[in-house]
């Protein structure tokens, strides 16, 4: 078998970041228990979040774009915006021939005094919704590295409804530097709790006492998750767990990815990836407690059944909410648990039957501009609301956003979604991808809100609520088009 270890970097253009979850009602509408309204009327199935931008890095392949690929012991420049470059095992000669993983988890709870400037993210307007009572169940960021020789890329979920990108691109650069990866090699995401911190500011956002010790917990779990990198064996699944439409199209991504990672001497499990979209809104606007939602009983469930850490991550999540099990629940954090057994049970049901993934690793990145063209979303920057970062000019604001590529073996591919796909926006994406085992990873680079087909825009589809929080009319078909054709460089 040959062993490939190919370095690419790509850049298509650039877009300022969105306003991910900001539509004053600024809420998600789409509240499972149909109790508390969000976006200030009648809850219904929604929520926010985005993702973008993507760059490339094969082992033994070159991509056909703007990039700069780097193959065993040769190097290929053409037009890129991006100068980084790794050094491989392949370039000493030495070809890799296995994984090497790293797994880190950080608690990133609140101490008292944070939790007094604390503002709970997800639901109703601006301030509306309080500091947090307190933490009901702890919240972390969770990382795992993987590498090939020296290259890899480093994923990393953090228990919050969004992060805007003043905190992304501070975390990916403070990680960047120190692990000695590229930034387009680190991807950040947020598992879109309504439970957990307000990382936008769309909110009330946190005090800046608490968001320097999550930025430096992310990073320090990042930087850690490479250090300690070991000799690793991949294996990945897929299986289905129930969730459902909330505009009615009758069809979801029901789809569950694993990916498991085990010690190369001694088997020992390292950790598990997971990946399923459903927007974790089972505890309602009334809840002021921290907690995770249904991923955090998703994640210690199937914690308790394997023996490992478990990192989860959403999907193509815009439209899509929990199917929870009919049953009588003491209360909504029950409830919560209920859907999360579920789904875990679903993951251990696909972990009995893991293919083996070759060591082989390819990742591409890719970065563009994308005009935020609602108006809320604007006024909600001008007057300093937002932890964003947009780019003002004579045509009005725009935002950059990135997306990062990768694949692992002839088995798996993944891709980082800037902000919440709704269903008929994200399957094109991850039907480009021809593995048998793909994801496509929900708020991940960057959390820019809805992501809208344009033949389904204001088409009164859960009443527009998806259109009220999104940047744009254009910007789903601009993203969908930009990663399908990412991902189309790569044949294998």
């Amino acid at each position: 078998m040959e062993f490939l270890m190919p370095r690419s970097t790509r850049r298509l253009g650039s877009l300022p970041l969105l306003a991910l979850s900001l539509a004053l009602p600024l809420a998600c509408a789409d509240d499972v228990n149909g109790d508390d309204a969000e976006a200030g009327s009648e809850a219904t199935d929604d929520e926010v979040g985005t993702e973008g931008t993507s760059e490339s890095s094969e082992t033994g392949s070159e991509s056909e774009s703007e990039s700069e690929t780097t193959e065993t012991g040769t190097e290929t420049e053409t037009e890129t915006e991006t100068d980084t470059e790794s050094e491989t095992d392949t370039e000493t000669g030495e070809e890799p021939s296995h994984f090497q993983v790293g797994v880190d988890i950080r608690n990133l709870d609140p101490t008292q005094a944070e939790q007094a400037g604390l503002f709970l993210g997800g639901y109703g307007a601006p301030f509306t919704r309080g500091v947090t009572t307190g933490v009901h169940d702890s919240i972390y960021a969770r990382t795992m590295a993987v590498g090939l020789g020296d290259d890899g890329v480093i994923l990393s979920v953090v228990d919050a409804v969004g992060m805007g990108n003043q905190w992304t691109r501070e975390i990916r650069q403070q990680a960047a530097a120190a692990t000695g990866l590229s930034e387009e090699q680190i991807i950040i995401s947020t598992t879109h709790t309504h439970s957990g911190p307000d990382f936008q500011g769309l909110w009330g956002g946190v005090s800046s006492a608490y968001r320097d010790k999550v930025i430096d917990e992310t990073v320090d779990s990042m930087a850690s998750a490479w250090a300690d990198r070991v000799d690793a064996n991949l294996s990945a699944a897929a299986g289905t767990a129930d969730n459902r439409n909330r505009r009615d199209w009758g069809f979801t991504d029901d789809e569950l990815f694993v990916l498991e990672a085990r010690s190369l001497a001694d088997d020992a499990l390292l950790g598990t990836l997971l990946s399923f979209a459903a927007h974790p809104v089972i505890l309602p606007e009334s809840n002021k407690e921290l907690s995770r939602d249904y991923c955090g009983y998703v994640v210690d469930n199937l914690e308790a059944d394997t023996g490992g850490p478990v990192l989860f991550f959403n999907g193509i999540l815009g439209d899509v909410s929990p199917d929870v099990p009919d049953g009588m629940y003491a209360d909504d954090f029950e409830e919560a648990a209920a859907y999360g057994e579920l789904v875990a049970t679903e993951a251990a049901l696909a972990l009995e039957g893991t293919e083996a993934v070759e060591p082989i690793l390819v990742h591409d990145y890719a970065e563009w501009d994308l005009p935020v063209d609602n108006a809320l979303f604007n006024l909600a920057a001008l007057l300093g609301i937002l932890q964003y970062d947009f780019d003002g000019g004579g045509g009005g604001n725009s935002v950059t956003t990135q997306t990062t590529y990768l694949r692992l073996g002839e088995q798996v591919q993944l891709i980082a979604f800037p902000g919440e796909s709704l269903t008929r926006n994200g399957l094109p994406v991850k039907e480009a991808m021809t593995a048998p085992y793909r994801a496509v990873l929900g708020n991940s680079g960057d959390a820019l809100g809805y992501f809208v087909p344009s033949d389904e825009w204001q088409t009164g589809l859960n009443d527009d609520y998806e259109e009220s929080v999104s940047l744009g009319q254009s910007v789903g078909d601009t993203t969908q088009g930009i990663m399908v054709a990412l991902i189309g460089l790569d044949t294998f």
